[in-house]
């Protein structure tokens, strides 16, 4: 009867162990071909990859028992969620010949929330060269960051929701209308003055799916509400690339090296940070960066489950133009904000 009963279960392992492969080869081809063009792609963008793993540590364990020369199969499932599908980047470092080395940190610092001591801290650490900040407020340039900037040039939308910092001479500040639905978002746009050359930098916000996302995750109390919150996410998704098209046409037009940096709300996999690389911009983690570079989801489970504090999303970027190369780049503190900073060593190629 044994023997009868583990060719059963070696079939179910076989089949299951191939519907976890499909999954994941599906997931693989959202993530390439845009997976915010459907709802189950746009809403697993903002899901933690790693319960993808999951079925993968089952199946093993079950093969351990029922077939365990079949191990391989489920453990290569795994090892595919951990690198690919959780966005794990690896560069080595080459010789690249460029000058005009900076250092660049970007940060939503949700200004008001939280103790930002822990950013003063992480900026006296990596001394970065030229720092931008979203949901930003000009009274912390005269309290939090009073010593930490007082060898800056700083630069800053009226009401403080950006603010550009630059131990290099920089020009006035632009206001650029990103605009979506009708809604006249902006960012804020200014040059950076570094040797004989020209910087041109894009501190950027785009607008969050927190709404769409929550709807989604309490309409479980009433089905019939998903039809409304799939609309929602989509909508959203619509506004994000309105403001995405936008700001490319505004890159498309400098000259000199760019470089876009702030929280987008958006994985690198999406069809928002797709269009952006449409106007020849690349991302300096993925160029630059070791591990997984996640900056947000840390905060939001800390009160209920203090020891709930990994990120798990990719959505605070720093874009450079074809003319930089980043040789590296890490993330900051999770204390200061519900968004993790984000550094990155950028070099101007010499042509």
């Amino acid at each position: 009867m044994m023997p009868k009963l583990n060719r059963k279960a070696s079939i179910w392992l076989y089949g299951l162990t191939s519907i976890y492969g499909a999954i994941l080869t599906a997931l693989t081809f959202l993530n390439w071909h845009g997976p915010d063009r459907w709802w189950f792609g746009n809403v697993n963008l903002f899901l933690p990859q790693l319960i993808w793993l999951i079925p993968g540590v089952l199946l093993a364990c079950l093969s351990l028992v029922v077939a365990r020369k079949f191990v391989w199969a489920p453990v290569l499932c795994m090892l595919w969620v951990l690198g690919p599908i959780m966005g794990f980047c690896w560069h080595s470092p080459s010789e690249v010949e460029g000058i005009s080395s900076i250092r660049v940190m970007t940060c939503n610092i949700k200004y008001g929330q939280r103790n930002i001591s822990a950013l003063v801290d992480d900026i006296s650490i990596y001394a970065p060269d030229i720092v931008m900040l979203q949901d930003a407020n000009l009274e912390m340039l005269s309290n939090s960051l009073k010593k930490s900037f007082s060898k800056f040039n700083v630069r800053f939308r009226p009401d403080g929701k950006y603010i550009v910092a630059s131990k290099f001479p920089l020009g006035a500040a632009d206001i650029r209308i990103i605009p979506y639905n009708g809604e006249p978002h902006s960012c804020l746009r200014c040059q950076v003055y570094i040797g004989s050359n020209t910087f041109t930098l894009y501190d950027v916000h785009f607008e969050s799916p927190r709404e769409g996302l929550y709807e989604f995750l309490t309409a479980v109390r009433n089905p019939w509400a998903y039809s409304k919150t799939f609309l929602d996410i989509k909508k959203n998704l619509e506004n994000r690339l309105s403001q995405a098209s936008a700001l490319r046409e505004l890159v498309l037009l400098e000259q000199g090296p760019v470089i876009v940096a702030g929280d987008l709300n958006s994985s690198d996999t999406s069809m928002v940070c797709k269009k952006l690389r449409n106007a020849l911009l690349h991302d300096a983690f993925n160029e630059g960066g070791r591990g997984y570079g996640y900056t947000y989801g840390h905060d939001l489970l800390r009160y209920k489950h203090p020891w709930l504090t990994f990120s798990w999303m990719r959505i605070d970027h720093i874009l450079i133009s074809s003319q930089l190369k980043s040789v590296s780049c890490w993330t900051g503190t999770s204390e200061a904000s519900d968004h993790r900073p984000v550094y990155s060593d950028i070099i101007l190629k010499k042509n």
